[in-house]
Parts: structure tokens; sequence; C-alpha cells
């Protein structure tokens, strides 16, 4: 059932309400002023003047208000007697026996004596009766050097062509004290703020992207949508309501033509629409009647040179929804017939087939829709497609030959647009639902095939389990002979490289790449290639497997492969983060990011994003790191694809002391990877909780979380991911201070592993090393500090500046308790204060200033306070977006200015706002310029 929700705050607005204060400071030093406020339905007329006019009744003015009314009979005067009846004198004014002349000076005069100044708010002109209109009209001249503001408000969709109020706004939009202001719709930021308001959290992206395509901004149509989600495909009752009462005060022609062109979409040619209107038994004269009254009334408007639309996508939807089902499918068959004998997209003969129930046809047209999207890298598009026609295929008559394709085919791609879309959930099913029509026994190179694509889409929905096992059933059926066993055995290679067993994934590309390369199997060599490139980097081979990558990145660029190319910018991007070239990162997984939108790999583009945000992170921009996490992707991909983006920002939380929101982020990543025993982000996930769990003192929640990481990590040949690990369950021994021997274990078994690593031809990378020279270090705080041990950690951090701030402070420790030289420990002290303040890693610098106090050492003041310590708690992003908001900068403004979504911006206003519990943005910039900024 539909909930009526509002927001106690206006959203948006801001420089309308700047064009009425400004009328209202010239109507308060006598100058009469009239605002025209315009705007379809639903846009926020009324709310915006009740907003102005509370706030200019709160500064002192005198506000009167009234309202038009829709009535079979006129009352005249009506809206004014409503704005003027808290007024003694009102009684007289509009008595029999007046001539108007002297009603109106009457009007007038009750008007300006009414206080200084005044403020009349006339709603709804569209409605108003003659006498009305005439009054209205008067008393712009009568007040015009009186200290009164008038405001009109009327829906532009409403007053065009003959209507009366149309003239009466031509008229006095050309006095030189009218000012017409239109209400645009919400931009996208205002919309997400309005839906963050409704429902109290952040609104995910699906959501947000289905507002701005059916609401379009209108306030009152977003507001409806939100108060009956989830029923996301049905038009709220309210919004039916509205629209098809307006609809009956049409003609029947217009009514009628209006339900065609519904069927036919939001927009339609002027010809088709004559066409299908022709084949009701609408003429000629009927339909241009018809056209021009839904013109008139706000229903549709012109589109193109040859076209119309409707107004809004919901005015469409409302109109369609009332249709009756037989009603429906007759007029999609109409359509479908004449669309069928003109040049027309498939996908759109597609849709109206089905529509109107013809199988055979829908069927058809919906794989050549599915090829036709594919073909254009549109691979969500092509999914839904296929999907049509699986739901119809067994219903047709003969699909196979009505589609030249037998069932598996379908199937199958399905099953690849789904998994490229990030919908690897639903890829699995489908390659499932293959499995079970295939014969092992009659065809077992296309089983195997589909065993091995099931192992990697299983791998892509976080199910390690049916990953694994999928692909040993494909080397199991896959016959030796077989030119099939290339693509087999390739993704073999590429399941183990991505279990970070990269001796192995080795043996396996260099076997691969010239059979491979004999065979013309492209993908599959290029398969070859991403192993040799991530899997040479994980054993140490760095240079070699750069220029692996860049190889492979050259032939996926020169193939066009949305797969390849998506493939390459995850992986490669993760690869420069792991070798400390981070800008190099942050370059290329913006290319990638700006591909992804030209080439669809939707499944890749969170991962990229993710890299971008590590490159960030490991660069100490920490709060574009977390900005760019906030930017809006697909909510509808798999939640595997969003751990790399929420881990890091868990990790950067989780430095800055927001527990809170480090928990909310590692709680959904917990649930998609428990039982999967996943090298990557498994073993992540568990050093993050161990550092969490560090965080509150829950020292057996932490050991556990080491131990389960390294039960993971010790069994791979992810180098650097064991070392993290090693680090972080010596740093909780140190911290708990009680179990040395738990503490020497874990530091064998990290060196030990490393030891067996390198016996095999493995390199260390940097970052093991400085994980392990952490531990090391650690492991002294146990047994007798040394300054020495974090001094060496100190020497290798310099890609790392929270490791680095950190290493110092614990240097500064051991030179104190060991009774060392204190003026190194002071400027150590020192330093490690300054990183901790300019990264805002609040837990380091109370850390810092808790050894200070102790050690009774004064540190410069300038480093003394976090980035955090705001007087109204807000962070140093929201300080430079509030200075921003001082100049009267625009969401989009500030995210241009910041280098940031809009999204992002609107979210720090919002956080500002609340923070410094203000209502609006005006307020803010008071707030801003006593600050000084």
């Amino acid at each position: 059932m539909s909930r009526r929700v509002s927001v106690p705050e206006l959203i948006g607005r801001r420089s309308e309400l700047a064009v009425l204060a400004a009328a209202l400071t010239d109507a308060t030093a006598g100058t009469g002023r009239l605002v025209l406020v315009e705007g379809d339905a639903g846009v926020g007329k009324t709310r915006l003047t009740q907003e102005f006019a509370d706030q200019a009744a709160r500064d002192g003015a005198t506000v009167l208000s009234g309202g038009c009314l829709q009535l079979e009979a006129d009352i005249p005067y009506a809206p004014f007697e409503e704005a003027l009846r808290g007024l003694p004198e009102r009684q007289a004014l509009f008595g029999g026996g007046t001539d108007r002349a002297t009603v109106f000076r009457r009007v007038a005069d009750v008007i300006a004596a009414a206080g200084r100044p005044v403020v009349l708010v006339l709603e709804d002109l569209h409605w108003a009766d003659a006498s009305t209109r005439d009054l209205f009209v008067f008393l712009q001249r009568a007040l015009r050097h009186a200290p009164v503001l008038q405001i009109g408000t009327h829906r532009s969709g409403e007053v065009g062509g003959d209507h009366p109020v149309a003239g009466v706004v031509a008229e006095l939009g050309r006095l030189p004290h009218t000012e017409r202001l239109r209400l645009p719709p919400l931009d996208p930021a205002e919309t997400t703020a309005l839906a963050r308001g409704l429902l109290g959290v952040e609104p995910g992206g699906e959501m947000v992207k289905m507002l701005l395509a059916r609401a379009e901004g209108n306030p009152f149509f977003t507001e409806e949508l939100i108060a009956a989600w989830p029923a996301r495909g049905e038009v709220p009752q309210t919004v039916r309501e509205v629209v098809i009462t307006r609809l009956a005060r049409l003609t029947e022609g217009a009514r009628q033509l209006s339900r065609l062109a519904s069927v036919i979409g939001r927009t339609v040619s002027h010809d088709l629409l004559a066409e299908l209107a022709a084949l009701a038994a609408l003429s000629e004269a009927d339909i241009g009647g018809s056209v021009r009254d839904l013109i008139h009334h706000g229903q549709l408007v012109t589109s193109g040179e040859d076209g119309y639309a409707f107004r809004h996508a919901l005015i469409r939807e409302a109109i369609y929804a009332d249709l009756l089902p037989g009603e429906r499918r007759a007029a999609h068959a109409r359509v479908a017939r004449l669309l069928a004998a003109r040049p027309t997209p498939v996908a759109e003969l597609a849709h109206h087939w089905d529509a109107a129930g013809e199988v055979d046809e829908a069927l058809r047209a919906s794989v050549l829709a599915g090829a036709s999207a594919a073909a254009a890298f549109a691979h969500a598009e092509a999914h839904a497609h296929y999907e049509r026609a699986l739901r119809r295929w067994r219903a047709a008559s003969a699909p196979e030959a009505l589609t030249g394709l037998d069932l598996d085919t379908v199937l199958e791609r399905a099953a690849a647009a789904a998994s490229i879309a990030s919908r690897n959930a639903r890829a699995v099913e489908l390659t499932r639902e293959r499995l079970a029509l295939l014969d092992p026994v009659r065809e077992p190179e296309r089983v195997a095939v589909a065993y091995a694509e099931l192992a990697h889409r299983a791998w892509a929905s976080a199910d390690w389990p049916l990953a694994r096992s999928a692909n040993q059933r494909a080397l199991e059926l896959i016959p030796a002979d077989s030119p099939e066993r290339v693509a087999i055995m390739a993704h073999r290679m590429g399941l183990a490289m991505l279990q970070s067993r990269h001796r192995e994934a080795l043996r396996f590309a260099r076997e691969l790449i010239p059979v491979a390369e004999a065979a013309g199997d492209t993908r599959s060599y290029a398969r070859g290639l991403m192993v040799l490139g991530i899997s040479s980097i994980g054993t140490g081979q760095v240079e070699d497997g750069l220029a692996y990558l860049r190889q492979h990145l050259a032939l996926a660029t020169e193939t066009r492969d949305p797969r390849m190319l998506g493939v390459n910018y995850a992986n490669h991007t993760e690869a420069l983060v792991w070798v400390d070239r981070a800008e190099d990162a942050l370059a290329l997984s913006r290319e990638g990011i700006a591909r992804a939108g030209e080439f669809g790999f939707d499944f890749y583009l969170l991962l990229i994003v993710g890299n971008q945000v590590r490159a960030l992170a490991e660069l100490s921009r920490w709060d574009e790191a977390l900005d760019t996490a906030e930017d809006p992707t697909d909510q509808g991909a798999d939640a595997f694809t969003r751990l790399p983006v929420d881990q890091t920002r868990a990790d950067l939380y989780l430095k800055r002391g927001d527990v809170a929101a480090a928990a909310a982020l590692l709680a959904p990543a917990a649930a998609t990877l428990a039982g999967q025993d996943d090298v990557q982000f498994g073993t992540e996930l568990s050093a993050l909780q161990a550092l969490m769990a560090l965080q509150e003192g829950r020292w057996a929640d932490a050991r556990a979380a080491v131990r389960e990481g390294l039960r993971i990590a010790l069994g791979a040949d992810n180098q650097h991911r064991a070392a993290r690990l090693v680090a972080i369950g010596v740093r909780v021994e140190a911290d708990a201070g009680d179990d040395l021997a738990r503490a020497d274990e874990i530091l064998a078994a990290g060196e030990a592993h490393l030891v067996a690593l390198t016996a095999d031809g493995v390199a260390p990378l940097p970052r093991t090393l400085r994980s392990l020279a952490t531990a090391r270090a650690e492991r002294t705080r146990l047994a007798t500090p040394d300054p020495a041990a974090w001094a060496a950690v100190v020497a290798i951090a310099a890609h790392d500046r929270h490791l680095l701030g950190y290493a110092r402070f614990r240097e500064a420790e051991a030179l104190l308790l060991t009774r060392g030289s204190r003026q190194p420990a002071v400027t150590a002290l020192a330093e490690a204060a300054a990183i901790a303040a300019s990264l805002g890693a609040v837990p380091l610098a109370e850390d810092v200033r808790a050894l200070a106090e102790r050690a009774r050492v004064a540190l410069p003041a300038a480093t003394t306070a976090p980035a955090e310590e705001d007087p109204d708690g807000l962070t140093a992003r929201e300080v430079e977006v509030l200075a921003l908001v001082a100049l009267g900068r625009t969401n989009a403004e500030i995210a241009a200015e910041l280098f940031i979504s809009t999204k992002t911006a609107s979210v720090h206003v919002s956080n500002i706002l609340r923070k410094l519990g203000l209502k609006s943005r005006i307020q803010a910039a008071a707030v801003a310029q006593r600050r000084g900024l």
C-alpha cells in the first residue's frame, strides 16, 4: 500500500529562493514587485512559496495567502477572500451593492495597510475565475509603489493557447516590476537528496536510476514512487488518480489518442500516431483537434520536427496502466504491424510483439535484438532480450526454425551477456540450465566448455567450491585430441592464477601459449599473456610481468573484445598497485573506467573502480579515495564485484577511527565470502576484521581472524597478502602483550613461507619486505624494545605514509623505553603527529598524543590536532565544501572543482547541514562567512 511521505527541509531551489528574497528586499523599500512562479504539476511551486513565506513571516513580513479553486461554478474573488480572511476589514470588501472599481480600490488599500512589507501569495492561477483575474491585474498598477510583494503560481502545462490566464501572464510578464520564475525539475543530486531525506539512509544506485528515469526530477512523482517502493514497475495509485482525473476533462478523441500514444512509447511520430488512430476509426480532424487538446492540457509536448512526447514518463505509464489487458494487447499488435512495415529498431519490435502476446514474432525479434545489443556492447540489454526469448521459447511453434538457433546456444548467449553485465549469479543459473539439457556422452566437448564457463562464472559470483568442481569436471570431459582443449586449459590456467597458485599458473601458461598461437585461438592466447603478466609479478618478476600486461592490452585494444579489455584494466591496475606504482595505476584505472562505458564490460567496472580507490589510498589521497568510492555505479551488480571498493573504504575508515562505518562495509563482505577460501579478497577480509577487533580490544576475535587468514594465505603463492597478515598477527600479540610464543610462531610461519617461495625462484616484492620488517619490529615490543627495528621499517616505508607515521611513533616509543637519546624520540614523535594530522588518522594521532603526554614531550602546535578535530565535527573535505557553498557554488560546480561526483558533493552538503543543525545552504553560507571561509 502506498504511504504519503515528505521531507522536512526544502531540497534545492536555492537560486529560486534568492530571486524571491531579492524581490522582497525591493518591496520592503517601497517598490511593489510581482513574481510569477510557473512549472509543471508536482514540481514544487507550493513548497517553494510556502518555504519562502514562512521565512518572510519569521523576518517580520505580513503574509497573506490564498488559492484558486477548481470548481464547476466559479466563486468570485475566492482566493482573495481566503488571503484576507484574518483582517478585520475583509468583512466589508466583497459584499453586495458595491461596484467593482470600489471593491478593487478597497482591496488594494487593505493590502497596502496590512503591514510593512506584505507578501501576497495567490496559488493555482490557472483555475482563477474572471473576477479574480481582473482584480489580480488591477493590483499590479495599484500597488506599484507599495511595500508589497505579490507571488502568483500557475501550472505552465495548463496555461497555453487560448487559456484565459495565458493572456494575463503574457501581459503581466511584460511589466518592468514583474519577474517570471520557472521551476525546473530537480537535478540528479537533488533527487538523491530528496530520496535520502525520505528514507533516512543513502539511497541505492538502482533506486536513484529508477527515480530519475520515471519521475524525471518531479518532486511529487519522486515522493510517490518512493512511498510505493519496491513496487518498481507499478504507477503509484495517487499518481494514477491525478493523471486520469486530468485526462477526464479532455474530449473523448483526446482520451482515445492518449491511450494509443501510451502504447507506442514515450515519444511518437505524427505519422505513426495518425496511422494508428485511423485504425481506431478516428478521422484526420479528430486527430488534429485531439493532439492540440493534449498539448494544451499538458499531456503531450512537441518533440522534434514531426513528433510528440509525453510531458512526463509517469503520465504515459499512468495512462498505459489504465488500459484493459485486451485493449493493451490489441493496441500493441497494431503498433507492431505498423512498425514492421517501416525501418524500426528490432528491440522496439520485440517489445511490441511480446506485449501483444504474439509468441513467434516476439521470439524471433528478441533473439535478433539480443544479437544487435551484444554487437553494440550493450550487454545488459542483450541479456534482457535473451531472457525474453527464453520465456517465449517453449510456447513458440518452431523455435529453432524461427531463430536459426538451438536452445543451448540461446542459453549460452544469455549467460555470456549476463556475466559481462555483472549478473554472474544469473549466469551460473543459465549455465546450469545448459548442462541439464546437454548429454556428456554425445557432446563431451560442448559440455566440457560449458563447465569451464561455469567455473569462471561461479568464481565471479563468489562460489569457489563450485568453481573448483566445475573446472575439474571440464578437465575430465574434454577429449585429448579435441580442438576445444586449448580453451579448457586456458580456463584451468586462469583459475590457478585467481587462486594465487602463481607458479602452477606460469607452468600452464608456458605450455598453452604456443599451442593457442598455433591453433589461432586469440582469446586463449590472450589469457596466457594475462596469466604470464599477473603470475610473473606475483612471483616477483615485475618488469617481465608488466611487459606481458602491456602486450595483452595492445591485443585487447586491437580486437576490441569487451571481456579482454575489462580483464586487462581490472588486473593490470591491481598489479600496478602491488608493485608501488600507484600513479600509473590511477591513470590506467581512469582510462579503464572511461572505456567501460564504451564497451559495456560492467562486471569489471567496479573492480577497476576498486583499484582506482586503492591507488588513491596508496597515494595518501584518502578524501579522494572515499569520494571516488561513493561514485554512483550499478547497484544491481553482484555483491562480489563491490569487494575491492568496500574493503579499501573499510581500511581507510579504520585508519581514521570510524569503526562503525568499517563494520557496516565488512558485514556484507563477510556474508559474500563465507566458506569460500578466497585468497585475494578473503585474506584481506581477515586482515581488516583483525584490525577492527584490535581497535576494539577484542583479542580473541582478532586472533581468530588472523588464524583464518593465514590458513588461506600460507597455502598459496600470494606473498604480500600472507606477509600483511603476519604483520597484523604479531601486532595483535604485541598489543595484547602476553604471548611472545604465539608472536614467534606467526613470524616463523611467514618467514618460512617466503623462504619456500624464494627457493623456487620467487623474488620478494617490496610490500612483502615492508610487512615482514614490520612484523619483526612488532615482535620486539614483546621482548626488548628495539628502535633500530623500527628505523629499518622507516627506511623502506616511503610508499606507505600511514605505515611511516606508525613506524616513527613506535620508534619514538622504543627510544623512550630504552632511555635512548631524547631528541631523536621527540623528532620521531613530531613527524608521526604531522603525518597523522595530514591523513586524518585519528587513532594514530591519539596514540602519538598519549605517548607525548606520558613522556612530557611538547609537540609543535601545528601537529597536535588531527584534521577531524573541527569545532562542529566537520571533516577536512566538508570544510572545503562549506567554503565553496559560501561562494554560491552548486553541487555540480563543487564536484567539478574538487574532482568528485555530483552525488558525493550532495552527500557532503547534506552532512554539513546536519552537523551544523541548519536547514538551508544560505544559512550554511552565513556560518562559513563567520568562520572566515
